[in-house]
């Protein structure tokens, strides 16, 4: 596994305290990622092959990677949910049945709009981005009530420690592939302290020379300033564990 500790960031609680937050960076990478693809069939020409094929390609990772979020969610914080809290992960499940479908039918209008024929492709890409509209503003609505209601029920009747184990346990479950287009489109989402928060964990649950390649790629993803400072903010760390 190449990322350790993805959202061991801190989150401040209506008391004043830090839990740890099972569901922010992972969402903030998914809401790029949503977002990125939508604009990306919006300016697709349709009439351009590879422009429409290189849309495709994303949109098809996209769902992908959301059908797999699903699962995950599914398997390990409902289930986690479920059993001290009855019932409260229900209206969750619904919407993912409903957001299952959404998938497929998107998955649908795609294939529509890429086998249209010349007259009728302006309206199929249009009608593949409105589709897509809905679903990323779902979406955007979804991750907040999880993020709010999800996480009361979780810090109410788990402990942090118990939260980390069930996190570590999905981490184990997702492919290398899956990681990794997760952590290309949350990292550039993150705070300072969160980045710096989610490389240290990476640092300590690696070999130096396999976390030096993964810093390769944090640079290849970050702009220059935020490089900068994530880069003299591990070192200064380094030092003072040296």
């Amino acid at each position: 596994m190449t990322i350790v500790a993805q959202d061991i960031e801190p989150t401040p609680t209506s008391i004043g305290r830090s839990r740890f937050n099972m569901y922010q960076s992972v969402h903030k990478g998914l809401r790029a990622f949503m977002a990125d693809t939508l604009n990306k069939v919006g300016r697709t020409d349709y009439t351009d092959a590879l422009e429409r094929q290189e849309a495709a390609s994303q949109l098809r990772s996209l769902l992908d990677i959301c059908s797999q979020h699903l699962a995950h969610e599914n398997q390990f914080l409902h289930t986690a949910m479920e059993r001290r809290s009855p019932g409260s992960a229900q209206r969750c499940a619904d919407e993912h049945v409903a957001h299952v479908a959404h998938i497929a039918s998107l998955g649908n209008s795609l294939e529509d709009a890429l086998h249209a024929a010349t007259p009728d492709q302006e309206q199929a890409w249009q009608q593949l981005y409105q589709a897509l509209s809905l679903f990323v503003g779902e979406n955007f609505e979804h991750m907040l009530m999880e993020e709010r209601e999800h996480n009361a029920v979780l810090w109410r009747h788990y402990s942090d420690e118990e939260l980390i184990e069930i996190h570590d346990a999905l981490l184990a479950t997702i492919p290398a592939d899956e990681m990794a287009i997760h952590f290309r489109w949350m990292l550039p989402q993150l705070s300072h302290p969160e980045r710096v928060a989610m490389l240290s964990g990476m640092r300590l649950g690696m070999p130096a020379e396999v976390f030096a390649s993964q810093l390769s790629l944090v640079e290849s993803l970050l702009d220059t300033r935020s490089w900068r400072k994530l880069q003299a903010t591990l070192q200064v760390g380094s030092t003072s564990h040296g």
